[in-house]
Parts: structure tokens; sequence; C-alpha cells
């Protein structure tokens, strides 16, 4: 029997570097452009994963301090907030933290043991998750959002 991959943190980062990459080279007034990601610009789409990372870093550090790891917000919760946050800060700042919120849950799930990793600890909406299957959705999610954002650039010629 082959054994299920698991992500580890190099895998988390590699996810965020690509998403990085995808924008990478964009004019301000690019990242402001409606549409790309279904309505949303650029910038709401990283700015929904900001929101994201936010709340799996919370989930982590509620559970590293022995808190309850919830109740959390619902998906949609989750995908309102962020884009409102970031909405008038400098895109600079946004793609700091973009890539300080990553580097923090990866480090936060370094600490974790690999069975601690394994356990459905955390809840999206009514499904039970571990921290190995929210790193991996974490990690599909910037490479679906980057995939989205090339396909923009690349249709529209930014």
């Amino acid at each position: 029997m082959v054994a299920e991959a698991k992500s580890d943190t190099t895998d988390c980062t590699d996810g965020r570097t690509c998403l990085l990459e995808a924008v990478h080279g964009l004019k301000a007034e690019a990242f402001d452009i409606p549409n790309v990601v279904g309505s949303w610009s650029v910038r709401d789409c990283l700015a929904h994963l900001v929101g994201w990372d936010a709340w799996a870093v919370n989930a982590l550090e509620r559970s590293a301090a022995g808190m309850p790891v919830g109740p959390f917000p619902t998906e949609r919760e989750i995908n309102d907030a962020a884009p409102r946050d970031w909405i008038d800060r400098p895109i600079d700042d946004l793609l700091d933290m973009l890539r300080a919120i990553r580097d923090t849950m990866a480090d936060r799930v370094s600490q974790l043991t690999d069975d601690e990793r394994d356990v459905k600890s955390m809840a999206i909406d009514e499904t039970q998750i571990s921290v190995n299957e929210l790193v991996d959705g974490l990690i599909e999610h910037d490479m679906e959002h980057a995939g989205q954002i090339r396909t923009w650039r690349k249709t529209q010629g930014v």
C-alpha cells in the first residue's frame, strides 16, 4: 500500500510563491480591475487569500495554546471579510501580508507532530478537517487563484 503524501511547510510556502509569481510585475492599477476571479479584482482575490490564512493561523494558535479551536466563521463569512479589510491599503502592504502570514502559518504547522497534524481538530462549516487537510486545501487554493490570475493576464495582455 502506498502512503498518502502529506504537505509540509515547504509545500505551503511554495504554493504562495506560485501565487506571488502570478502577480509579479502587475502595475498598481491592474490590481483593481474587476472580473479577474468572478467579479473580484486581483486585490480582492489576494485579500480573500489573506482572510483564509488569518483564519488558519488563528486556529493553529488557539490549538497550540490549548484553547478551543472554534467556533469559526462560515466559508461565506471568511470570503466576504478580508476584501473589505484590504480595499484601501497599499498593494505592497497586501503583498507583504501574503508573504508574512503564510510564513507564520508554515512556522506554526512545523511545530506540530505528524500525529497532531492528522487529527481532525478543525471545522469549516460542518466539515471536520485535520491540519494536513487544511494545509493541502490552502495550497490548492493558492494554485487555483494563481492559475486564474495567469489566465486573466494572458487573455487581457496585462
